[in-house]
Parts: C-alpha cells; sequence; structure tokens
C-alpha cells in the first residue's frame, strides 16, 4: 500500500503493523498523486504533472 500526504510526502506500508516508530516507511520524492498497478508497480504523478514509475525496490 502506498500513500501520499498533504505535503505530497510518498509513503510505503511496511506491512508492520507494530513499526517502530511507524510501519509507513517514507520514500524520497514528492507528489500529488500515486496509484500501484496489480502488477505492483507504482507510478506517481509530480506537482508539474509528470509520470514517473517507482524502481526503487529493483535490483541495480
Amino acid at each position: 500500500m502506498w500513500g501520499v500526504n498533504s505535503n505530497g510526502d510518498i509513503y510505503k506500508f511496511s506491512g508492520n503493523d507494530a513499526g517502530d516508530p511507524s510501519p509507513w516507511v517514507k520514500i524520497q520524492g514528492k507528489a500529488v498523486d500515486i496509484g500501484a498497478a496489480a502488477d505492483g508497480t507504482v507510478w506517481h504523478v509530480n506537482s508539474e504533472g509528470h509520470i514517473y514509475r517507482y524502481a526503487g525496490d529493483q535490483p541495480g
């Protein structure tokens, strides 16, 4: 699960409700909208309307 707060900060749910200090992990960057596809691909739109695919979990 992914989310964006009112400041444009991007967060990914860690899957651990007992996360310390939070189950939400902040992801670098800013967004006004975010979406995840059924295959797990995550896309976000920045304040300028540019669309990006999240690749941070991909092997380098």
